[in-house]
């Protein structure tokens, strides 16, 4: 192409990545809203982290095969339409979220379980949307950016859902800590959102707050006294495992007062207060310190998690309307020749009929070696990326003991790092691999299982370390993780060619969200019966695993365009 053809081409082409990127971003804001939700959720109405996993299993489930079959759909539907109605849809379903409750006529510690359903339906729907949100981008970016340019072009694409989810953290962080009501002078309201932290989460506090206790055994469901609420706690001790104890924990509401007025002279004054030193000054154990302080921040934004849907979902909708009015389709849809480099026989007239295309897409995608390599890898990839995504503002809150607003800090770390690491995997395989996408991706996964095990020693030593560190090593494990989950879709887009990009990301995103059923389910069950040392034991075992199918596919070549003109 002539001079003046290209650079009208490359504004094209930078128009093109900067809107899908926005665009993207915007889908984040009303898909990973809701991890950040649930500890508010919880809180209010009881809902068990199994209920999440098992709602998050099926609602990845369904995101996997809903972008499968947008990828197929995408690879013969102009992008601008199906972007933008997608990315409105999902606005409108977030929307819908923060009504449910009032729509159903619940209170808060009443029905958890016609919320999980309703709240699943919501998120299901949601979820069908959402796979219209990447594979329109992985045909445009293959229509407008060459082979060789594509490691590095679309890394920088690729940082979209990341800026998306590290501005959604902030955003959350800051509603769940600062909107909502404060029902904390409510004896009903206190009583509820004590026995539902209780019941569901207390065990971590019992075992955490004393380093003799070997396995919390079983908390007691709580029974209700004049003056509040007692729990009966079951464990066994380091020292010997073979036996348990008994200790029964007093959440009345004097204690409940007491701690409160520490809680509120430390806000007053613009400071942090420790749950030992909650403990001591109130002549209470740490475990039950902490819970108290933990119930009392929940009492006083209840309903907060509403504000994590409704305001995301508004500036979704705004991102609809962008996206109709910016984006368009491929270079032949205003004016300009398709890439030279990239062609494929379904390019030349006439070729690309319905039998040629089938035969084609067989060829490239499904039967085609490296694809199904990519997909088992990018399972592990998701189990790794999910687990702390979906999980983060829970474990952090709940295991770790941070704030809300810390918590939102830490996942806007991961984010951040994740940005940097998305950037440099790019880079790093252009300029020393040659487009070679999945040897870049072994080398990141062995960085993030690296990472979240010294996440997890740091866990297991609770104050060896600072806060602010175990953020830094967390967001660490991000830099490494979110280089393979681009790179990965970079790979396949390159190996299947233009003309399959989208059909091939789609198969290879079941793999990723099928995934769900262990960072979803799985890392739920395994919280919830064994605490959350186990989650994090689970999760450095998948990063191992995706560094041994990573190693099966060193010597890949970069691309199948030899192979589809064969």
């Amino acid at each position: 192409m002539d001079a003046q053809t290209e650079k009208r081409f490359k504004s094209w082409q930078w128009r093109t990545i900067i809107v899908t990127m926005l665009g993207y971003a915007f889908f984040y804001f009303v898909r990973k809203n809701f991890s950040f939700a649930m500890p508010g959720l919880a809180a209010e109405y009881g809902i068990t982290n199994t209920s999440f996993g098992i709602v998050m299993t099926i609602v990845g489930l369904v995101y996997g095969f809903s972008r499968y079959l947008n990828g197929i759909l995408a690879d013969r539907m102009n992008a601008r339409y199906h972007m933008s109605a997608g990315l409105m849809l999902c606005a409108l379903a977030s929307l819908a979220f923060g009504f449910i409750p009032s729509l159903l006529g619940i209170e808060i510690g009443k029905a958890p379980h016609i919320l999980v359903v309703a709240f699943a339906i919501l998120l299901v729907l949601n979820n069908i949307f959402q796979g219209s949100g990447f594979p329109p981008c992985a045909r445009l970016l293959s229509h407008w950016i060459p082979p060789h340019e594509l490691a590095t072009k679309q890394s920088i694409w690729n940082t979209s859902h990341s800026i998306g989810a590290f501005i959604l953290a902030l955003f959350c962080g800051y509603i769940m800590s600062n909107m909502g009501n404060d029902v904390s002078s409510s004896r009903q309201d206190v009583d509820n959102i004590t026995k539902n932290y209780v019941s569901t989460l207390f065990k971590d506090d019992v075992k955490k707050s004393d380093e003799s206790i070997n396995k919390v055994v079983k908390v007691f469901a709580p029974e209700q006294s004049e003056d509040g609420y007692t729990v009966a706690v079951r464990y066994t001790l380091k020292s010997n495992p073979t036996d348990t104890l008994t200790a029964t924990y007093d959440f009345s509401n004097e204690n409940f007062m007491a701690v409160k007025s520490i809680v509120d002279k430390a806000q007053a004054e613009e400071r942090t207060v420790s749950a030992s030193e909650i403990a001591k000054a109130c002549n209470l154990s740490v475990a039950q310190a902490k819970a108290t302080q933990t119930i009392i921040t929940r009492a006083e934004h209840s309903g907060a998690w509403k504000w994590s849907f409704w305001l995301p979902g508004l500036i979704a909708l705004l991102g609809a309307v962008g996206l109709f009015a910016f984006l368009r389709d491929t270079p032949k849809s205003v004016g300009l020749p398709e890439l030279e480099v990239s062609k494929t026989s379904l390019d030349g007239d006439g070729a690309d009929d319905k039998e040629a295309r089938k035969a084609f897409v067989r060829k490239m995608v499904y039967k085609n070696p490296i694809i199904w390599g990519l997909a088992f890898a990018n399972f592990f990839v998701y189990v790794v990326r999910f687990s702390v995504l979906d999980w983060g503002p829970k474990f952090l809150t709940e295991a770790c003991s941070m704030s809300y607003e810390k918590a939102g800090i830490a996942v806007a770390a991961f984010e951040i790092m994740a940005i940097v690491g998305t950037l440099v995997a790019g880079w790093f395989t252009d300029k020393f691999f040659a487009g070679r996408s999945h040897r870049t991706c072994l080398l990141c996964m062995l960085g993030a299982g690296a990472s979240m095990g010294a996440f997890y020693y740091f866990y297991l030593h609770p104050g060896m370390v600072a806060d602010e560190l175990m953020i830094g090593v967390l967001a660490m494990a991000g830099f490494f993780v979110y280089g393979p989950q681009a790179l990965i879709g970079i790979a396949a887009a390159n190996h299947a060619t233009k003309k399959a990009a989208a059909t091939a990301n789609g198969l290879v995103g079941i793999f990723g969200y099928l995934s769900t059923a262990v960072s979803g389910i799985g890392m739920g069950w395994l919280a919830d019966k064994f605490g959350w040392n186990y989650v994090f034991i689970g999760v450095i075992a998948m990063a191992i695993v995706g560094v041994g199918v990573f190693i099966l596919m060193w010597g890949a070549k970069r691309d199948g365009y030899d192979k589809a003109n064969a």
